[in-house]
This record gives structure tokens, sequence and C-alpha cells, in this order.
């Protein structure tokens, strides 16, 4: 008997959309059939990447409701809409970002909140100020209760950074130490210093969660193992070091943000040199995050600008994307959303933002032909995208006049420099750039 085997086609993959949309059709892709199916699909990237820049509107909104500027940020990893900002006047705000508007506003310390934190679990959020203290602070709560902290920790000195443990109910906070605590006890568990400057950031590794990096105002950036109680290792770089990131896919890999505009990503099996330089910002970087696929991670700077860099390209170091506003200062915290989907940042404007992380990928969902169609188009942009047609529509972007001359300084600084090198070299009175040793690391 003939074995006869059925066409089967969701419902949802071939219903249009509107009525005016041309219905899906069956093509047999063979080249023999169609001779010019590569000059047809060269001209369809084309197109993609023209449509790729026409649609690329990253901002979606700007969330006032701070009085100063925004220090730091949280988000939940159990709820998508919530998150919690911290600013310099000591004020916490948790926003519900789905309906752009701030849920509770709290006076929460008498100084600035230079960290906070969201418990795994989404149950509690935690503060960290100069004012010596940490709240613990309750998120189930409605619009127009009174909110009190439900614990109190008191610190030695003036708190720059907290982050919370991803497996245990523990959290690490920075100051002139680096102190571990229990959520159930009010003296810190452990205390690590490695000489007597103050440590400017911290955070947990996210898979191996014994591990804390931080940011030292000496220059260095050091590893501590909360198994051994002891040092890890210790990178010192040329300029100080104003926030890390781990990578949430790889645990020996994190990003570290410093002033003299870069990006260094570094490897803790080989703490002597980063793995990459990431350029791109003409003023100091003073916040960095990873997406939470690991693939990328996002700066803020100075220079009032976001970029974000993908780690595995291999041809160019330089930002992926770069966001800006007219009206955006100065920026002090980023965060990437759990789903990957969006970015925010808190600037000395006192507004949190709001962007997408992909440009012109449209918010609404995409049904039937009209997310084949979009996918389809990715798929020939990426597919073409070292052809140089389309790598100059795609790489092209909209620079702010302040930030193309201060990229052009820096260019030319950068040309002396090698001139002098160059004169160096010819006389041999000082070793040349590259016998020097830039980065150190000291186990």
């Amino acid at each position: 008997m003939v074995k006869v085997n059925p066409i089967s086609r969701s419902e949802l993959e071939w219903t249009k959309d509107r009525s005016s949309e041309v219905p899906r059709a069956n093509r047999n892709y063979d080249p023999k059939f169609n001779p010019m199916a590569k000059q047809v699909e060269f001209t369809r990237a084309v197109k993609a990447a023209k449509l790729d820049r026409m649609f690329a509107k990253p901002f979606i909104a700007a969330l006032p409701g701070h009085q100063d500027t925004i220090q730091s940020i949280a988000v939940d990893y159990t709820s998508l809409s919530s998150v919690v900002t911290g600013s310099m006047d000591g004020g916490l705000i948790m926003w519900d970002v789905m309906r752009k508007m701030p849920r509770i506003k709290l006076n929460a310390h008498r100084h600035s909140v230079d960290g906070v934190t969201i418990s795994p679990d989404g149950v509690a959020c935690f503060s960290a100020s100069r004012d010596k203290t940490i709240k613990m602070w309750d998120l189930d709560v409605n619009v127009g209760e009174a909110v009190e902290p439900v614990a109190e920790y008191l610190g030695e000195f003036p708190f720059s950074g907290i982050d919370h443990n991803y497996h245990k109910s523990q959290f690490v906070t920075s100051s002139d130490i680096v102190s571990v605590w229990d959520v159930n006890r009010t003296q810190p568990l452990q205390k690590f210093s490695w000489g007597d400057e103050t440590v400017t950031s911290c955070q947990y590794n996210k898979m191996e969660t014994d591990l804390v990096a931080c940011c030292m105002a000496d220059r260095g950036v050091f590893i501590y193992d909360t198994r051994t109680r002891a040092a890890h290792s210790k990178i010192v770089l040329e300029m100080c070091s104003t926030s890390l990131s781990w990578s949430p896919m790889d645990p020996n890999v994190f990003v570290t943000g410093s002033d003299d505009r870069n990006c260094y990503l570094f490897d803790i099996r080989v703490p002597g040199r980063p793995r990459n330089v990431f350029l791109g910002h003409t003023k100091p970087v003073t916040c960095v995050d990873f997406c939470p696929t690991g693939s990328n991670f996002v700066a803020g700077s100075h220079d009032c600008t976001l970029r974000y860099w993908d780690i595995n390209a291999t041809t160019k170091s330089t930002s992926t994307e770069m966001f800006h506003t007219k009206r955006m200062a100065r920026i002090f915290s980023v965060k990437w959303s759990p789903d990957n989907s969006y970015i925010y940042s808190g600037s000395e404007d006192c507004n949190l933002r709001i962007w997408k992380a992909d440009s012109s990928k449209p918010i609404r969902p995409l049904r039937g032909p009209e997310k084949h169609n979009f996918n389809y188009m990715r798929t020939l942009k990426d597919k073409y995208s070292d052809f140089q047609e389309v790598k100059r529509i795609s790489n092209q972007r909209n620079t702010p006049k302040h930030i193309k001359k201060n990229s052009m300084r820096a260019k030319k600084a950068g040309q002396r420099e090698l001139v002098k090198e160059m004169a160096r070299r010819k006389t041999d009175a000082v070793p040349s750039l590259a016998k020097r040793k830039t980065y150190s690391s000291v186990e």
C-alpha cells in the first residue's frame, strides 16, 4: 500500500494579519530554477539594511521622579515590570516600567544611595548608602501603604556598592573594606581588605557564587574567594576602574570600565592582560553591565552616551551601537532587563530611561507572515554583512557634534603618541611601548 505523507501547516504561520497583505506562497529555491537567486538576495539584503536603519528608534521613554542624580539601578529577576532606583539625595523609587510610572517613593536614607540590589527570589530589596546603613525593604506592598524597612544593618564606613548572592541568603558590600553579610545577622560574616584604598564597587559571580570581584581606588581589580576566606588575584590597570560586571554564561570572564575611556574584558585564568579592549567612549566610563545571554555588554559614560559591544567580535572592538538623546546628561548607572529586550539607564538629569536592546525590532508581537518576513530580512542582512554596500549602511550612525569633536581630538592625540614612539625607537633612549608592561597581576 502506498504511504502518503500529508502536508501539515500551522494556521498561525499562514494567516494574514491584514487584508492588504500578500498571501504567503511556496517557493522552490533550487538554483537551476532561479539562476538570479543570489542577485535577488543581495538586493533584498541591501533593502533590509536600509529598513533596519530607517526603523532604528531605540529610545522608549524617560521616567521622571527623582530629585537628584540616579546612582544605582536594580532589576527583579522574577518580574519584568519591577525596577528599583536609588538617587544621590537618598531617595528610593520602585517602578512599574510596564505602566511607566513609580509605584512607591521612599526617603530611604540621609545620604546618597550608591547601591541597590534585589534578592533572586524577588521578595526583598537592599539599599546601601553613604550614611553607613543598609536597609532591607519588602517589595510586596501596595500603592499608598506606609513602607518601613524590614531590617537595618549598620556598617563602620560609608557604603559604595552592594550585591546579593544568587544562591544563598547573603549579600556583599563595598566600602573601605569588603564585607559579606547574612540576611539574618546584624554583623558581617567575613571582612576582606587589600591595601588602604576605598573599594568603589563589588559584584558576585553569577555562576561560581563564592567569587566576589571588586574595584579599588588604587587602580586595582581584585577577586576574593569566600570559601577560603582569602584573596584570589589582583589586576592593576593604568587608570582607575569604576565598575565591573561578571558574564552570566562564562564564570571566568568579567568586564570592567575605566577612567581611560575604555572597557576591558578579563579572564581570571589569564589575569596578566585583558582578553580584549573595547573603544568608543570619549570620557570616563562610569557603569557596565552584561546582557543575560553573555554575548554583549553595555556601558555608560560621562560623555552622555550609552554604548554596547559584542564580546565575540573578532574584526573590531568598537561599539556595535550608541544610544543618546539631546537632553540626556552624564550616565551613572545602567542595567540590562532579564528578558534581554530592554536597557535601563540612570543619569544626572534625574530620569530613568528605557531603551530597546535591539533598536530596530518592533515592540509589539509579530505573528504569521509578518514574523516570517522580519526573520527572513534579518537573515539576509547577516548573510551579506561582509559586503561593502551592506556594511556601509549597517554601520552608519548619526553622532552628536561634541562626541565627534572629542573623538577627533583623541585620534590626533593617538597619532602624536605614535610619532613620539617612532622617535623613541630610533634613538632607543627608552624601551618601546611593546616592551612596556601595561597591566600587572598579583597572585
